[in-house]
């Protein structure tokens, strides 16, 4: 799966109350790879699970099926992993004087860096030339304050949860609704963290050094 596996009981108390600082580029890419891969991850398994009941591990068992859900993992990945880094850095803008541009400029270096290290050891990798073309279009038509707001960033991955799933058309017109409030859920938790660590001016300095260098 994803470099980030289903983590253990203490890697997930690690992640949900580390309250370090996010004071520089790369803690914040590390930040957006770690928490997108928690949320893609578990949100899909969860609803697989869920779908599948007590035949669960029997399904996961058989190769095909494997391949489907590890594709699916990869596609949900990316599609968190842009979620959150326009929120983070919309999120870092508030808190800071940095312009649109470079909010822009920030977001694409989380998401460039997240996917590539998320992914680094995936067969079933994507094509990350198209991803950043993809999500370049993306913050060309970006709203910053609306992104650092509530759940408008993470629309994206609301949708390609149930999307991407390797699940028939029928039962994704039935779960619809219950699939999209649970992954709104484990956003809402990974926006608090982001909310209390992040330092914009520290950040913007991090990030100025690196242009001017």
């Amino acid at each position: 799966m994803l470099r980030v596996t289903l983590p253990s009981l203490p890697r997930i108390l690690t992640l949900r109350f580390d309250r370090s600082r996010l004071a520089t580029v790369d803690a914040l890419a590390e930040f957006v790879r770690t928490r997108s891969s928690y949320i893609a991850q578990t949100s899909l398994h969860g609803y697989l699970k869920a779908r599948m009941g007590t035949s669960f591990r029997v399904w996961f068992e058989d190769e095909g099926f494997s391949g489907l859900v590890r594709a699916a993992s990869v596609k949900l990945f990316v599609s968190c992993a842009g979620d959150l880094a326009v929120f983070a850095a919309a999120t870092a803008a508030q808190r800071s004087s940095l312009a649109d541009g470079e909010c822009a400029a920030l977001a694409r270096h989380c998401f460039r860096n997240a996917v590539a290290e998320g992914l680094a050891d995936q067969p079933e990798r994507a094509d990350l030339g198209a991803d950043l073309e993809a999500f370049g279009q993306r913050l060309g038509h970006e709203n910053w304050l609306d992104a650092a707001e509530g759940r408008h960033a993470f629309r994206h991955s609301e949708g390609d949860l149930i999307r991407v799933a390797p699940v028939i058309d029928e039962f994704k017109d039935l779960d619809r609704e219950i699939v999209t409030n649970s992954i709104r859920f484990r956003w809402r938790d990974v926006r608090e963290q982001a909310r209390r660590r992040i330092d914009g001016a520290a950040l913007e300095r991090d990030w100025r050094s690196r242009e001017d260098g």
